[in-house]
């Protein structure tokens, strides 16, 4: 051995004891490294497609609202940001609930968290606040409840596969059953019922719905915070009590709890007003430059700013008999879509109407 190798020996002679330690940080090292490239490579898990349970429940959610309406437009913001592409399909109460029970759907949505509903599924925290009252028609007189034995002795109508607050539920031996909420308003109009148990902005929005003939203002509900004829509660994303929904439900609560913090969840929950349904606007025909609502008689009621928009509930004689001279001023009787008078039945000068194009 020469000099020189015996002294690069020496030099080497300390490090032999840190060898497998040396060689161990390095296949460490390595094989961070490689992880660290297959994360950035990987392209992001795909959406995982599923099909959510809901019903027709203006202004909440329906197929016929823009988006399937403002809770449906929540629902699927929340699911698609947990990392799902949700279907929303829709269909009676009853059987979004059996669909959430047989699996056919992960979920249903907008729910009330009754009793029954907490004992077999899981609930989401509230989406939104949901307030329910008692609709009475003021034709009739306001009916005067303070007991539970005040409720039960008059005919309160519900909608089929709502479930109600307890209070109500104890005190109603039996509710009189419709299949929608405007079937529980044409009935209480017709004085078949007392009373229509329904959320206040449903309820509202049918009786802004043209395809309710009756004037708005002839309804009201029982004022007060009385348990018996008020409730204000949540409305909850519902899916079945597994652990696999346990942990999607979580995930779903987290999101849900920072959009709630968002400007954007306003923006979402503004949307719910009654939908208005428009066919004609309305246009001033005198020197004030405001619309006039009549009544039958063509007394003025009430004005309305031009733009006004209504639907004709009966066109008048002059317009689909036979033909003749017009009388001096034809009323058509309508009912107001939008503006401060929306809702109510009344009646303007024919020159007033100008129809939308293609209506």
């Amino acid at each position: 051995m020469t000099p020189n190798s015996r002294r690069l020996a020496a030099l080497l002679r300390p490090l032999r004891g840190w060898a497998p330690t040396l060689v161990l940080l390095g296949a460490v090292v390595a094989a961070t490294g490689i992880v660290a490239v297959g994360l950035r490579g990987s392209p992001a898990a795909p959406s995982r497609a599923v099909l959510v349970s809901s019903g027709a429940w203006a202004p909440f959610v329906g197929p016929d609202l823009p988006g399937g309406g403002p809770v449906t437009e929540l629902v699927v913001e929340l699911l698609s940001r947990s990392g799902y592409s949700p279907e929303v399909r829709y269909t009676s109460w009853s059987l979004a609930e059996e669909n959430v029970s047989s699996a056919a759907s992960i979920g249903a949505f907008p729910l009330v968290a009754s009793e029954s509903r907490r004992t077999r599924f899981l609930l989401s925290d509230p989406l939104i606040d949901f307030e329910y009252v008692l609709f009475y028609n003021r034709r009739n007189g306001e009916p005067k409840v303070s007991s539970a034995g005040d409720l039960g002795a008059l005919r309160v109508g519900g909608i089929a596969g709502y479930d109600y607050w307890d209070e109500l539920e104890s005190a109603v031996p039996e509710f009189v059953e419709f299949g929608s909420t405007l079937e529980g308003f044409r009935a209480l109009a017709d004085g078949r019922i007392d009373l229509l148990a329904e959320g206040l902005l449903p309820g509202q929005a049918v009786l802004a719905d043209p395809s309710f003939a009756a004037d708005a203002d002839d309804f009201g509900h029982l004022p007060g915070d009385n348990r018996l004829v008020h409730s204000v509660q949540g409305l909850h994303f519902m899916m079945a009590d597994t652990n696999e929904a346990a942990s999607v439900m979580a995930k779903f609560n987290g999101v849900l709890a920072k959009m709630r913090q968002s400007q954007e969840y306003e923006d979402i929950v503004a949307g719910l007003e009654p939908s208005a349904f428009h066919e004609v606007t309305l246009t001033p025909v005198g020197p004030s430059g405001l619309v006039e609502l009549l009544d039958q008689e063509g007394r003025t009621v009430l004005l309305a700013p031009k733009g006004t928009r209504a639907r004709v509930l009966a066109w008048p004689e002059a317009f689909v008999g036979t033909g003749g001279p017009p009388p001096a001023k034809v009323l058509v009787q309508v009912k107001i879509t939008n503006g401060p008078a929306q809702g109510r039945v009344l009646h303007v000068d024919a020159r007033a109407l100008q129809l939308d194009p293609g209506t």
